[in-house]
């Protein structure tokens, strides 16, 4: 894990950690490839955390975001064009939760939530246990409101069985202690659901064990069609065939997004400077990815129109906090072992984990594309404000690009 001087604030490692990435410079897989830049990562990061703040896919800041990402590109020489889709846009614009008569809870709400009517309503609660159809059913939920433990099945599938059953609202309780982060249902539900801690679930099981419950739940939520984009930054290589250096740029609309994935943008954009002016057998992309909270929407319309040139793909996604690894859906293939070996010339051993899903990488794998996931780990505190800067190893940031970078520069030599 990182030691807590590195975990000080990024602006005081700036000047150590570039020293020690310069010194380490020559132990790198190609020689013509500069050494990364840990100041650079923090300004990318500051920008987009700090100065832009949280920027889902269809809101005014993610275009802010979108825009930054571009100028910066340009101005290290590569080709940069908007890849424009279409997405079903949310936006959660209030909730709030109370027990009649006792304590306002915290609701967070989920991903494509209905909405309830203005004034909100009024409804006893029932707990349902893990919100299994069995389960729904012996409770009794209807013109109820269903209390649902998170765990073993998926919020969607949670909320449609309740709502099935004639439930006027859900409330999910966290299965583990500390904030609760956001979670989406995929798909426009049809009555309201939130999420709230582990905490406050229990003080409300606790209540129902002494009797009937009743809550006021309001839930104000927008959803519509709405575009989005892909950044792309091109430079040719001696082949057209394509190594992608990818990153979400968007956020949830509740965090500023630092290390998910501020972190990985910055690491991304310091790879396109590594590279901008070496030799490259295979061209080179760039993408900052839309709509990846949203499920992975981005990077599928990014395979869908572009896929056919892609010899492979390096994703960042959160590599902030925590420790620096390595892996894909399947835990294998030339690209992680391309990675290994580069991270064992920097002096660097790197875990290998399998991840199948829930970042961009899984959009390319299922078209056959190899790709590697430069990651750190399981973060508690993603999807919530207090993924922040300050929190963020502008170390991994730096050794993340690094690797990023040669690999791109040598996947030629392993995927023939």
């Amino acid at each position: 894990m990182t030691s807590p001087q590195n975990r000080a604030h990024p602006a005081r490692l700036a000047g150590f950690v570039l020293l020690a990435l310069l010194l380490a410079a020559p132990a790198l897989a190609a020689p013509a490839l500069p050494a990364a830049s840990a100041e650079n990562t923090l300004r990318h990061l500051t920008v987009l955390s700090q100065q832009i703040g949280p920027r889902p896919s269809g809101a005014p800041a993610y275009l802010r975001a979108v825009e930054y990402v571009e100028g910066q590109l340009r101005a290290l020489g590569y080709e940069v064009a908007r890849q424009p889709f279409n997405f079903l846009y949310f936006e959660a614009r209030g909730a709030s939760l109370q027990v009649v008569g006792g304590e306002a809870l915290r609701p967070v709400v989920l991903e494509y939530s209905a909405a309830t009517p203005a004034p909100g309503m009024e409804a006893p609660l029932v707990p349902t246990g893990l919100g299994r159809r069995e389960e729904v059913q012996r409770a009794g939920v209807e013109g109820r409101i269903a209390l649902v433990q998170r765990g073993e099945i998926t919020f969607r599938e949670k909320v449609e069985t309740a709502a099935a059953a004639g439930a006027v609202g859900v409330v999910v309780y966290n299965n583990r202690s500390g904030p609760v982060q956001g979670a989406t249902l995929i798909t426009p539900s049809r009555i309201p659901a939130v999420i709230i801690s582990q905490e406050e679930g229990e003080r409300l099981l606790a209540r129902l064990r002494q009797g009937a419950v009743r809550v006021q739940l309001r839930v104000d939520t927008l959803t519509e069609q709405r575009p989005t984009w892909n950044v792309i930054g091109r430079r040719a290589g001696r082949s057209a065939r394509t190594v992608v250096i990818g990153a979400h740029l968007d956020s949830v609309e509740v965090s500023p997004g630092a290390n998910d994935n501020g972190s990985g943008i910055a690491a991304a954009l310091e790879a396109a400077r590594l590279l901008a002016n070496v030799p490259l057998e295979f061209s080179v992309e760039i993408v900052g990815f839309g709509a990846e909270e949203r499920g992975l929407l981005g990077s599928a319309h990014y395979v869908r129109e572009r896929g056919n040139q892609v010899a492979g793909m390096v994703n960042m996604d959160m590599v902030g906090v925590g420790t620096l690894q390595v892996g894909n859906g399947s835990g294998s293939g030339p690209l992680i072992d391309a990675a290994e070996r580069i991270a064992a010339r920097l002096g660097l051993r790197l875990p290998r984990f399998r991840l199948p899903g829930a970042s961009d990488h899984a959009s390319f794998e299922r078209a056959g594309i190899p790709t590697v996931f430069i990651h750190t780990g399981d973060d508690p505190l993603i999807h919530t404000p207090n993924d922040v800067l300050e929190r963020v190893d502008a170390r991994l940031m730096a050794q993340a690009a690094q690797l990023a970078a040669a690999v791109a520069l040598e996947a030629a030599e392993v995927l023939r």
